[in-house]
């Protein structure tokens, strides 16, 4: 079995987080197997990897008593950071914007989608918001109402919806993910784009998508199939389709940090295939920070420095190219 992009990206990932001792070998192998759903394929690709023993972490997930005896304990985690510290969460309840669940026919179900919008009939410009490997969490919700009482209409769309939504377990959201064909996912995005357009509240001339993570290689892949994406603020994602970068409509702003090389290391042959299209494209790239930094739940990769500066940069950067 040959990995495609994203799996390999999401096991690369997990494989960091193990030898940053985020992750135990029993953890680290459930999600490497939710991705792949094979523990032989599992195996292969953690000792390529250098994540010790396959054998060891198949018989550790197979017996919980052989996981109390064997598994690496992992580094203790931070507590949480203060997620509704003031200037950066927005409440649901903020009377300056509006929220709801709503959801409309796609390509092959119904496609989940949390809409934050500024209050008042708009237009206002929209904004398509792609979530890390988890699904729709919380925090993505967050993400939609602050682009929402910074006056965009923002559609955090649930990639899982295919299988009935976000779940609970987050290893199952990451699993379909990443077993799922990035052209199925690349058409879900692309139907919001639709919906989005349509809707009376939003500037149909001013579209743009932000993602992070696994959803920043998304972001990139909406950009490149959508000619109505304007803008597009990829968060530190893998771009699977480098010789196709160069026939989006979209002026991209790539948010990169220092520390997360496997994905710094894509910005030459990004940049040099936008340039030579005459397309406008920036990489910021945030000194001393982690692959994750903006992800404020997340005490192990946050940075409250680059997360500070990215998002007016985003918010700039939206307001420039979404007119």
């Amino acid at each position: 079995m040959e990995l495609n992009t994203y799996q390999r990206y999401l096991v690369e990932e997990f494989a960091d987080d193990y030898h940053e001792e985020h992750l135990d070998r029993r953890d680290l192998l459930k999600k490497v197997l939710a991705v792949t759903g094979s523990i032989p394929v599992a195996a292969a690709v953690l000792t390529s990897l250098g994540c010790g023993s396959p054998a060891t972490q198949a018989k550790t997930t197979a017996s919980p008593a052989v996981a109390t005896a064997t598994a690496t304990p992992a580094r203790p985690t931070p507590a949480p950071t203060n997620v509704t510290r003031a200037g950066a969460t927005v409440l649901p309840t903020d009377p300056a914007i509006e929220v709801s669940d709503v959801k409309f026919k796609g390509p092959a179900s119904d496609i989940l989608v949390y809409l934050a919008r500024p209050k008042g009939n708009g237009p206002f410009p929209g904004v398509i918001v792609i979530h890390e490997n988890a699904g729709l969490t919380e925090h993505n919700r967050d993400i939609a109402r602050r682009f929402a009482k910074e006056g965009f209409a923002a559609f955090a769309i649930d990639l899982v919806s295919r299988f009935g939504g976000t779940k609970t377990e987050s290893n199952e959201n990451t699993g379909f993910l990443g077993r799922a064909n990035p052209d199925d996912l690349v058409a879900d995005l692309v139907s919001t784009v639709g919906y989005m357009k349509t809707q009376p509240f939003v500037k149909p001339s001013a579209l743009g998508v932000v993602g992070f993570c696994f959803g920043g290689g998304y972001a990139w892949e909406t950009a490149i199939a959508s000619p109505d994406i304007k803008a597009a603020v990829p968060f530190y994602g893998p771009v699977r389709l480098v010789d196709k970068v160069s026939t989006t409509n979209a002026a991209v702003l790539g948010m990169y940090a220092s520390n997360d090389t496997r994905i710094t290391g894509t910005i030459p042959a990004v940049e040099e295939k936008m340039k030579a299209a005459g397309k406008t494209y920036e990489a910021k790239v945030f000194q001393g920070a982690n692959h994750g930094f903006f992800n404020d739940t997340r005490a192990t990769t946050w940075s409250e420095a680059a997360a500070s500066e990215a998002w007016p940069l985003t918010l700039s950067w939206l307001r420039k190219y979404l007119v």
